[in-house]
């Protein structure tokens, strides 16, 4: 099987569950966005990049770099049993307006949104079909 390259953003990075994955199947991170600075520190000291690497706030970045593949791990309390189900009402929540900006501007050829099963909860059924719309 030939050795196939592509290049990848990780949105919500954490401590770089998605970049471990791609990375081990030929994937190259162009850049991560994180805000929690302990996060962070994990991030690059893990996988040896610099923190420049690091595109920062979400709601902040208006535009992404040509890449192949889009992850984003965006922050579940809104949609979680252990949160306060405030869904859109949740700052958290709006999190997946900039998501889905990002992905519109960037129009990347793969793309792997991930968040907790409660978003799927009839409960939230009106915003999920907003999100997948």
């Amino acid at each position: 099987m030939p050795n196939r390259r592509f290049t990848f953003i990780d949105l919500f990075a954490g401590i770089g569950g998605f970049k471990i994955g791609l990375s081990n199947n030929g994937g190259d991170c162009i850049g991560f966005s994180e805000i929690n600075q302990d996060a962070i520190n994990t991030y690059c000291e893990n996988f040896q990049v610099s923190p420049s690497l690091n595109l920062g706030d979400i709601t902040k970045i208006k535009e992404l770099p040509p890449h192949d593949f889009l992850t984003a791990g965006v922050p579940c309390q809104s949609w979680s049993i252990a949160g306060k189900n405030l869904g859109f009402n949740d700052d958290r929540g709006q999190l997946w307006n900039d998501t889905i900006y990002l992905l519109q501007q960037s129009q990347p050829k793969v793309f792997i949104f991930e968040n907790v099963k409660g978003l799927v909860d009839p409960r939230n059924q009106d915003a999920l079909s907003y999100i997948l719309n």
